[in-house]
């Protein structure tokens, strides 16, 4: 599974339609994609749908980058430099004189001299398991539990396939990496059924608008387990760490007073999308303006303030000027 023949038969039928394809289906797997669809989903179609996406996202890539640290392998480019990189993202700066030194057979491992020599770059950006994969997995398949429409499960299902499949294609993951991301994202989406998108506990959490902050599930759930993460994430991206806490503590506040109503015009839908984003900007320019070093800790203070912002006070100044309603129910 990491012999680089399937890459190469995948880029067996290469075209710049193909590739400029893939990279478009790869894309949706990236950052700059999620925060855009998730922000557009949380303050302009259904708030408690996207929050717990944005929960699905989180945790899938937490645990998918602690696994990528922990084993540490190299991508297919890495280790057969007659293998193309198409992907046009990834740095291709780690260089090595390596032809064809993936696996011999499908059960094979990679060499040791091979993954030693990749091991002492800091250029290589670890492949095992595909990051892509899991979250594909993970999160379309979780959209598709959240809505059972029929259209939205068919888009969710052909983009769990098409995901891993352009990974490899573009030459960045070995079947390896992709059949082991497909894997957990399924075991992180059975996780996320059996907590809250079952049927009966999805219902349950939809229909209530009001939620405390103590000793209960939910509070311990957003506010504490995040911290299993530091023993487990290298600093560079404690970010996801300060995603989590801030989305987390901002819907608990949020959910004190009561959820927002999401029925509103198109215009209020635009408005508090402009609101959120807005509330997320100001944090980064605030913090560039006040000229601190970029140290690890002040950029995940940086990024804990920014989730905040968007999901709490960004939902708080649209509820203020009326894009949002205020809806006060049942208590947990």
């Amino acid at each position: 599974m990491f012999q680089t023949e399937f890459n190469h038969f995948f880029q067996s039928f290469a075209s710049d339609e193909l590739t400029l394809f893939m990279r478009f289906v790869t894309a949706l797997g990236y950052q700059e994609f999620f925060l855009l669809f998730l922000l557009i989903l949380l303050l302009a179609v259904d708030f408690k749908k996207a929050f717990i996406l944005f929960m699905v996202l989180l945790w899938t890539a937490g645990i998918t980058f602690f696994l990528k640290d922990y084993f540490d392998l190299p991508r297919p480019f890495h280790v057969d430099n007659t293998l193309e990189l198409l992907d046009g993202k990834l740095p291709d700066g780690a260089t090595f004189e390596f032809s064809k030194r993936g696996a011999k057979s499908f059960w094979e491992v990679l060499p040791a001299d091979v993954v030693k020599a990749t091991r002492q770059s800091e250029d290589v950006k670890n492949g095992f398991p595909s990051g892509h994969s899991s979250i594909a997995i993970a999160f379309w398949g979780a959209l598709a539990l959240l809505y059972r429409k029929r259209w939205i499960s068919l888009i969710a299902i052909l983009l769990m396939v098409l995901i891993p499949i352009s990974r490899i294609y573009l030459g960045v993951h070995f079947l390896a990496d992709v059949i082991s991301g497909v894997t957990l994202g399924a075991l992180i989406l059975g996780a996320f059924y059996l907590i809250i998108l079952k049927p009966n506990k999805l219902s349950s959490f939809l229909k209530t608008e009001k939620y405390t902050i103590g000793v209960n599930p939910l509070s311990l759930t957003l506010l504490l387990s995040p911290f299993l993460f530091f023993l487990l994430l290298p600093e560079e991206v404690y970010i996801l760490i300060a995603y989590m806490l801030g989305f987390g503590l901002g819907f608990l506040l949020l959910a004190r007073k009561g959820l927002p109503n999401d029925q509103a015009s198109f215009f209020h839908r635009l408005g508090r999308m402009i609101v959120g984003a807005l509330a997320f900007l100001v944090v980064g320019f605030i913090f560039k303006q006040i000229g601190l070093e970029e140290h690890i800790w002040i950029s995940f203070i940086k990024n804990l303030v920014a989730a905040l912002a968007l999901i709490w006070i960004g939902t708080e100044i649209s509820i203020r000027l009326g894009f949002f309603k205020r809806v006060n129910k049942e208590v947990v």
